[in-house]
């Protein structure tokens, strides 16, 4: 997601100050299974200057200054006989699984390796020269450690609301931003 003119985003607390600076794994999501308390959902949210050095194709924009570009990765766990993720996207669950997972996939019904690119967008590739303009060099800024039903729960509650449709910045207020 692209995001203009945020405090948070373009702060050396939070963020990436400069197009000089790297970028930054801001949050780190833990979602664990209730009952066997093992990792099922591993979840990081960074943001990365669209004019650095790595990124950005020729002169730097002017108007790109105050932008910054917000990702999301996730992770699933998988079983040792699994070779996919099994996602539960049924609209009438109210399982935990259920509202965890379609908030994360964004109205898509499967994963699909081919058109969900990387952090820089489909058609473009994190690679040795703009890892660090992407990641940034140092460990995230925070962690959160929740079981399935605790998500599930502040995602209903806030699933209404108009930053719903952009997951990494509603995770991001929630969780880092709320202070």
């Amino acid at each position: 997601h692209r995001v203009k003119g945020d405090k948070r985003l373009n702060s050396r607390e939070y963020g990436v100050r400069s197009r000089r600076s790297g970028g930054r794994i801001l949050m780190r999501l833990l979602v664990r299974e209730m009952h066997s308390q093992h990792v099922s959902r591993e979840i990081a949210i960074g943001c990365f200057h669209p004019n650095s050095k790595g990124i950005r194709r020729g002169d730097p924009l002017p108007e790109a200054e105050d932008v910054r570009e917000v990702w999301m990765a996730v992770r699933w766990s998988t079983g040792a006989a699994d070779h996919e993720p099994i996602l539960d996207l049924r609209r009438e669950g109210n399982d935990y699984e259920g509202v965890v997972d379609n908030f994360l996939m964004q109205k898509r019904k499967s994963l699909d390796y081919g058109t969900m690119g990387s952090a820089l967008g489909y058609r473009k590739a994190v690679n040795n020269e703009n890892i660090r303009a992407v990641f940034g060099d140092q460990p995230p800024m925070t962690t959160v450690d929740l079981h399935e039903d605790e998500i599930a729960e502040i995602l209903k509650a806030n699933g209404t609301k108009k930053l719903a449709v952009l997951p990494a910045l509603m995770l991001l207020k929630l969780f880092l931003f709320s202070n």
